[in-house]
């Protein structure tokens, strides 16, 4: 490449975002794909020919591609940027074979949430809803359906609203369900570092065949005129191909991202199909879930007695009343990790899953779509030898239960075959089905059994199975191993054996799939934090970050047991960090909850405020230090380095201890070693901040602290830089005696009042804060005129004239001890002080420069000024308390300033609410190493209420050319024919536009063909 000289990451971003708008014709985010803007492969390499013009550089062809936004090109193209290969993830270890189910997330029919499907599943509620849509006649009017299912935000996934809308719902709805699964284990975002696959299905056919999601908006043909990226877009948004790389896409998932397809099974195999990649080491976590979602939701079915659907619209699972199933609409995820790893993490464990199989029935059946009770029986016991447990250790098996005539006896022979006891027992184990609660959720049908059966394990209680009336007399319970599940009871299990459940799942095509989960270990009880830690939220606008604060608040209220520590891990560590944020400090969930009162109580106005480049700004002597490290010594394994490091420095070049000072409190002050304990800390603070994540891009000191800011900036090394502070702390306190003043006024002011005085300026702070030295007698003067002119001055607590020519006689031998330094350039701008203005990057200071420093007066105002110059309006000041804080903010108005530590508040409490101030500005930390001081004390990652998606509607259009004769007609033979009936003569117009778009693309799409042929009764063309 070429060069670079002169321009960051900042002012590429500028420059690149300039050209691309200029390409796209309009606004650009930064963080948002080249695509997703709108740019196509052409006129991206319109965007390269320019770059390379503009910034005299050669780029590849792939560039583009491979740093794929604006942000990430211009990190890429930043001086110093290191994209070399990435290490390859750790090497998979020894397991036990177990796997922790660690985040759940579902909306199913009467259930947006799970603590409401908990409520129904306890209550034996259930959810299938009698429709109102439809004519009466033949006409079944009853489906589980999922509220505001059109719904998405698509804003919070970057996607275009084109895209949006192009997507199929049961899609949208699965990205926002796997978002709450990783919230709900604590791994979203991108901070946690783990290889997270993603294994997914997705389909709901009880009803036949449907026409693509992407015929809805009028797409199917790829004739001459076609838009083909518009008709691509339309097929990934529907197909199932995309489900699980969709996800890994919008997420940044970068395990292996699979589509899993096996009609009714297919949650449950994505399952095992996770659980296997996690044993093998291919994924670190991994998600596992399916989508069913029937367009329209409320369509009515005509009954076939040859078929599986309810004449009644009331499915009642091995019950004496079983006519058959009713459909249902839903999506649902599970993380998964495995079990070493979860509990060396402190991760919440909903349950464990202990073992899981897959098979087939083969041809060992009645028919295709027949069950069979061999090949059920069999993946049973191999998931039980899996998992190496008794079978009569199992006490509730969550079944397929369609109740169907043939299903539900074929089905409870296999299970009762499989989990016959060895010892003879009958009647230990509840068995039970979902489907009566919410229907036949198809490719779904077994996450929602997996995830109720889970919940049950959580809350130790059998809950009832929706519309029993008594069991089916045609089923053999007295001999088998179970009763039916028919009212709500306590799980109760023999003394140290943890209760045991197993998930069955049968696919048509006689793909079966059996899971074994046990109830999670007791978790270990986490200590009290010492300090009250700081809890981050965020979201994508002010309203949804008020939404998010009072739903943890709630939570909070509700749960006052939660450790505070596991709620700032989970917040800091498994959320995604958005723009508009907040944080709250507390060592209890009390106390949470009532700094979230507090914010909830804040005008809007007040909660978003981004933040510009960092200005570190290191403060003068002038503070108390003694003592003032301790907190930090103890709390934080940098500051204790940096300090120590200082110690042995200090030891090999005077007598006595800094440590003693930083460390011990003392209201005598720090005494002869003030300005090197000042040092030693700001530099303690400095690689603190550095460990959070908080770099500056600019520096600056008063006085002494210019010493600490130009050793940040890299003029020099820790240790020289500490013995030059020790050495010019010395000839300071030799000079002869002096005393300063601060005031109130401007410079001509009092300079006429203290005319003829020997006094001089030796800082000038703001337009009108001014402090001069003197000799003693002379400072007491200019305060007595100053206070006769009511001009308000205060004297400081120092006994030397710093910056005045009371110094001069101690320069000579300052020079000396400045010129042993070895110099290096700066790494960046550093305020020079006495001249007013800012050094450039890769300037390098001498000796002289030190002198002058300490004996030329402080033009603190005007070195703002130039630092504002440079477009820094951010300020952290690094020292003892908040000296510049107070007095800057007037002296450049509009800056931001943040204080390390403040006169009323120290230590480790300061410093977290210093860091909560730069978060709310924006800036990312790396929270990680703001946690790692709590030690084996700190948390883990806990279920906490979800982020609040916007519920923008994408309502799925009518189908075109299409119209549904809703006129009453006798039941057919067949589910199909009674479609033939509904589809008028326009359908061939839908079947030619499709011919050409199904050619040679998926086998699906043939199918899908060949369906409309039938129908029409006419042969493609």
């Amino acid at each position: 490449m070429g060069s670079l000289d002169g321009l960051d990451e900042r002012e590429l971003r500028r420059r690149i975002g300039a050209l691309v708008e200029d390409v796209l014709g309009g606004t650009a985010d930064p963080q948002a794909s080249f695509l997703d803007l709108g740019l196509t492969s052409l006129a991206l390499m319109r965007v390269k020919a320019r770059l390379e013009a503009m910034l005299g550089l050669s780029l590849d062809d792939t560039t583009l591609f491979e740093h794929g936004s604006i942000a990430a090109l211009a990190a890429h193209l930043a001086p110093g940027a290191d994209d070399g290969p990435q290490e390859v993830g750790p090497a998979p270890v020894a397991t036990d074979g177990r796997i922790a189910v660690i985040g759940m997330a579902a909306r199913l029919p009467g259930a947006p949430d799970l603590a409401t499907f908990w409520r129904n599943l306890r209550a034996g509620h259930s959810s299938i809803r009698t429709l109102a849509t439809g004519q009466a006649d033949g006409q079944v009017r009853a489906a589980g359906v999922i509220e505001d299912a059109e719904c998405f935000d698509a804003d919070y996934f970057g996607m275009p609203p084109q895209e949006a809308e192009l997507t199929d719902p049961a899609h949208r709805l699965f990205l926002q369900c796997c978002v709450h699964a990783l919230e709900d284990g604590g791994y979203a975002g991108q901070a946690h570092g783990r290889r997270i696959g993603v294994y997914a299905g997705g389909g709901m056919n009880l009803y036949g065949p449907g026409l693509p999601y992407h015929a809805r908006h009028g797409m199917g043909g790829a004739g001459p005129a076609a838009n083909i990226a518009a008709q691509m877009q339309g097929l990934i948004g529907g197909q199932q191909d995309f489900l699980a790389t969709r996800v890994a896409y919008r997420l940044g998932l970068t395990g292996a991202a699979v589509a899993v397809q096996s009609a009714c099974s297919t949650g449950l195999v994505a399952v095992h199909l996770a659980a296997q990649s996690l044993l093998s080491g291919e994924n670190d976590l991994a998600l596992a879930g399916a989508a069913a979602v029937h367009l329209p939701q409320d369509v009515e079915y005509a009954h076939d007695p040859e078929f599986i659907l309810s004449p009644t619209g009331v499915c009642r699972a091995f019950d004496a009343a079983s006519d058959g199933t009713v459909g249902g609409n839903g999506v649902a995820a599970v993380l998964l990790k495995r079990l070493d790893a979860a509990l060396a993490d402190g991760d919440e464990i909903h349950a464990v899953l202990l073992g899981s199989a897959v098979n087939n029935d083969g041809a060992a059946k009645a028919g295709f779509t027949a069950p069979a009770v061999r090949g059920h029986t069999e993946v049973v016991r191999l998931a039980l030898a899996r998992a190496g447990i008794e079978a009569d250790s199992v006490g509730h098996v969550e079944a397929h239960g369609t109740g169907t005539e043939l299903g539900d006896p074929v089905e409870f022979e296999a299970l009762s075959r499989a989990y016959r006891s060895r010892q003879g027992r009958t009647g230990f184990c509840s068995l039970g089905s979902v489907k009566p609660g919410i229907g036949h959720l198809d490719t779904c049908a077994g996450m929602a059994g997996l995830v109720k059966t889970v919940l049950m394990l959580r809350h130790g209680t059998i809950v009832p199975t929706a519309n029993v009336t008594r069991p089916s007399p045609r089923l053999p319970w007295e001999t088998s191993p179970f009763r039916l599940a028919t009212a709500a009871e306590e799980w109760r299990t023999p003394q140290g054996v943890p209760r045991r459940g197993g998930v069955s799942a049968l696919g048509f095509g006689g793909t079966n799939a059996h899971v074994l989960l046990e109830e999670p270990p007791a978790a270990s009880a986490r200590p009290q934090p010492v300090h009250p830690l700081p809890v981050p939220l965020s979201a994508r606008s002010p309203e949804a970050l008020r939404e998010v604060a009072a739903r943890l608040r709630d939570e909070l209220r509700a749960r006052p047991g939660l450790s505070a520590a596991d709620v700032h891990t989970t917040l800091a560590l498994g959320r995604t960090h958005h723009a508009h944020r907040a944080v709250v400090h507390g060592r209890t969930a009390t106390e949470l909850a009532d700094g979230l009162d507090r914010f909830l109580a804040l005008s809007d106005e007040h909660l978003h405020s981004p933040a510009g480049p960092l200005t570190f700004a290191f403060s003068g002597q002038g503070h108390a230090v003694a003592g003032m490290a301790l907190e930090l010594y103890r709390h934080f394994d940098v500051v204790r380095d940096v300090l120590d490091e200082c110690e042995e420095t200090y030891r090999h070049e005077e007598s006595g201890s800094l440590l003693d000072v930083l460390l011990t409190p003392s209201p005598g002050g720090a005494g002869p070693v003030t300005q090197a304990a000042q040092f030693a800390l700001q530099m303690g603070l400095v690689r603190l901040w550095g460990q959070f994540g908080v770099e500056p891009e600019c520096v600056l000191g008063h006085s002494l602290g210019e010493i600490a800011a130009l050793c940040a900036a890299g003029a020099f090394s820790l240790a020289d830089g500490l013995r030059f502070t020790v050495a010019r702390g010395k000839l300071m306190n030799a000079a002869a005696p002096g005393r300063m003043l601060a005031l109130n006024g401007d410079a001509d002011t009092v300079r006429g009042v203290c005319a003829g005085l020997p006094v001089e300026v030796a800082a000038v702070n703001g337009p009108r804060s001014l402090v001069l030295s003197g000799v003693p007698g002379a400072i007491e003067a200019a305060q007595r005129a100053l206070t006769a002119r009511d001009i308000a001055c205060r004297p400081l607590d120092v006994d030397t004239a710093f910056h005045s020519s009371l110094l001069d006689p101690v320069l000579p031998a300052l020079r000396k001890a400045a010129e042993s330094l070895t110099f290096t350039p700066l790494r960046m701008p550093c305020g020079d002080s006495a001249r007013g203005e800012m050094l450039p990057a890769g300037s390098v200071v001498d000796a002289e420069h030190l002198v002058r420093q300490a004996r030329e007066p402080v033009l603190f105002q005007r070195t703002l000024e130039a630092a504002h110059a440079l477009g820094h309006v951010d300020f952290l000041e690094v020292g003892p308390a908040d000296v510049l804080t107070s007095m800057a903010r007037v002296a450049l108005p509009g800056s931001h300033w943040t204080a390390s530590q403040a006169r009323d508040a120290t230590g480790v409490g300061a410093l977290f609410e210093a860091l909560a101030a730069l978060y709310r500005r924006g800036l990312s930390l790396d929270w990680g190493a703001v946690g790692a001081g709590q030690g084996r004390g700190g948390g883990g990652r806990v279920g906490l209420p979800g982020y609040p998606f916007r519920r923008d509607a994408y309502p799925a259009p009518e189908l075109p050319w299409l119209t549904r004769d809703r006129t009453p007609s006798a039941p057919a033979a067949r589910p199909l024919d009674t479609a033939a009936h509904t589809i008028t003569v326009t359908g061939r117009q839908q079947l030619a536009s499709m011919n050409e778009l199904v050619d040679g693309v998926h086998d699906l799409m043939t199918a899908q063909l060949r369906t409309l042929s039938a129908l029409t009764g006419e042969a493609p063309q």
